[in-house]
């Protein structure tokens, strides 16, 4: 494998992956609730931060529709995809936590406005779905990570 397609599959691993955990609400309550939690990865800042900058995907932030430049530039996603996930991706950019306090879990997970980002995580879910041939990604985009599995099994 070249180190363009190793790149390619682990930033899309790492996509699909971000949207499921965004779409699991029941995961989000158990694990970000959870006060003897010790993964730190399960919070809403690290939800956030994998997906906007752990993928780079907020090319400019004033430009709706134009989040997916890059990543379509270098072949990480095809202008399908980039349509299918614009809506999650609108919605997700211009939510911000009740009061700014992105460390209250109780609090996020009890906001109609968050329910409208899981809601939107799932239809971009369904969005991308029929465009996805290969097996291993429809699975990380439809079930959870075993890192999740396990972060649930052990805290």
């Amino acid at each position: 494998m070249s180190e363009n397609q190793e790149l390619r599959q682990n930033w899309r691993r790492n996509w699909l992956c971000s949207i499921q955990e965004f779409s699991d609400l029941k995961t989000q309550r158990r694990l970000w609730l959870d006060p003897n939690a010790s993964n730190p990865h399960y919070t809403f800042v690290e939800y956030m931060c994998c997906y906007f900058d752990g993928l780079a995907v907020f090319d400019d932030p004033s430009a709706l529709g134009e989040h997916y430049t890059v990543a379509r530039e270098q072949g990480l996603v095809n202008a399908d995809e980039a349509a299918a996930i614009e809506p999650f991706h609108a919605i997700l950019a211009a939510y911000d936590a009740p009061g700014k306090d992105d460390y209250d879990h109780q609090a996020i997970l009890a906001d109609p406005k968050w329910m409208e980002v899981v809601a939107a995580a799932k239809s971009a879910q369904a969005a991308l779905l029929p465009l996805i041939c290969d097996a291993e990604e429809r699975r990380e985009l439809m079930e959870k990570s075993i890192y999740a599995v396990e972060a649930g099994a052990k805290d």
